[in-house]
Order: structure tokens, then C-alpha cells, then sequence
């Protein structure tokens, strides 16, 4: 570890950059980040089970597909949602 100021410096991800290091749903850690620069907020596309995430304060929320202007797999996306949320 570097020291600047006599402070001990670490090189690991601090949890401000990747506030989520793996899906909630199905555990993979292939999460994409997708930046909505409009509203300022950034959500985490899971590559694997199409799922997004949103972090703030702590709490870990899933985003209906509507919220995430700008997404790649926003039909998939639609579509695993429409799915998790269909009457059984």
C-alpha cells in the first residue's frame, strides 16, 4: 500500500465505484454499468439473467424496464420483467 500523509492508501475498488459486485437474482458478476446522464443515475444490467439494478443509500432496487432510457437489452429486459411479474 502507498502512504500519502502518513495515511495508508488502498488500491481496492471502494464501494463508491462498484456499489455492486454481483446480481441479487442469480448471483453473476457480470453487471453492466448503464448511465442515464437525463436523470443523473446509473443501473446495473445483469448479462447474465437480464435483470437491472438500481443502488442508492445503501438499498438495492430492481428497475422496471421504462426507467432505463438508453439500455442495450431494454426488450429483453422487458420481457424477463413481464415474466417475473406475469399472475400465476
Amino acid at each position: 500500500m502507498a502512504t500519502t500523509s502518513g495515511r495508508a492508501r488502498s488500491y481496492e475498488p471502494a464501494i463508491i465505484r462498484r456499489p455492486l459486485d454481483h446480481c441479487p437474482e442469480c448471483g453473476s458478476g457480470q453487471l453492466e454499468p448503464i448511465v442515464d446522464l437525463h436523470a443523473e443515475e446509473v443501473q446495473f444490467l445483469c448479462l447474465t439473467c437480464s435483470r437491472c439494478w438500481h443502488v442508492e443509500l445503501g438499498y438495492v432496487h430492481r428497475v422496471p424496464p421504462n426507467a432505463c432510457t438508453g439500455c442495450p437489452q431494454r426488450e429483453q429486459c422487458a420481457a424477463v420483467y413481464a415474466r417475473d411479474h406475469a399472475s400465476d
